[in-house]
């Protein structure tokens, strides 16, 4: 082999390597959920929330069942509350939510199904009367209906039956950065001459 083929795969087979930890250093894709209210419920205060969104891996999507410990930045948000914390709590003995792979939307499952994402104020969640808690894949009746509750100092600021739903937003498919295409555009070239250097000299 040519001293020049030699070079060429072998700048191919770094070309390769960069790609592949590139890939690799990417962060996991991830599916953001964000909150709709379709009808008020109770209490002196009723507004929708002002932000109430959740991200899980969109792995956990694609196969179907999101483990409540997937659940991350979570945001929650109520015009007049003022939340220090956030937290996912299991409301039934699944501790997962069950969507559907293509659209994201939660689907019942069975009756032991269901969490909630919670906010609160103050550092522990179990002596707080401040919180906006809504609920995930929460299934009433054999389908999924969600609800938000919202207390203020243990009064009710807003509550059930305030019903909504989630809305799933896939992440965009992601395009190779400049430095990548480069990379494998030089790499192509690099396994191109070494083949052609090879042909002429055979």
């Amino acid at each position: 082999m040519s001293r020049t083929g030699s070079i060429g795969k072998a700048f191919a087979a770094v070309t390769l390597a960069g790609m592949i930890f590139a890939s690799g250093a990417q962060a996991v894709p991830l599916v953001t959920y964000s909150w709709t209210t379709t009808s008020q419920g109770f209490g002196p205060h009723l507004s929708q929330p002002s932000s109430a969104t959740f991200q899980v891996p969109l792995s956990d999507v694609e196969n179907g069942v999101i483990p409540f410990s997937d659940i991350t930045n979570i945001q929650l948000a109520y015009p007049g509350l003022t939340f220090d914390s956030t937290a996912t709590s299991s409301i039934g003995i699944d501790f997962s939510a069950f969507v559907d792979p293509a659209t994201g939307a939660f689907v019942f499952h069975d009756d032991g199904q269901g969490l909630a994402a919670i906010a609160y104020a103050g550092m522990d969640i179990n002596s707080a009367t401040t919180f906006l808690s809504i609920t995930i894949d929460n299934p009433v009746a054999s389908h999924v209906a969600d609800a938000f509750n919202a207390l203020n100092n243990g009064a009710p600021f807003a509550g059930y039956p305030t019903a909504g739903f989630w809305t799933a937003s896939f992440p965009a498919t992601p395009t190779p950065e400049p430095a990548t295409l480069a990379l494998l555009v030089a790499g192509l070239f690099g396994v191109a001459m070494g083949g052609r250097r090879k042909t002429s000299v055979s």
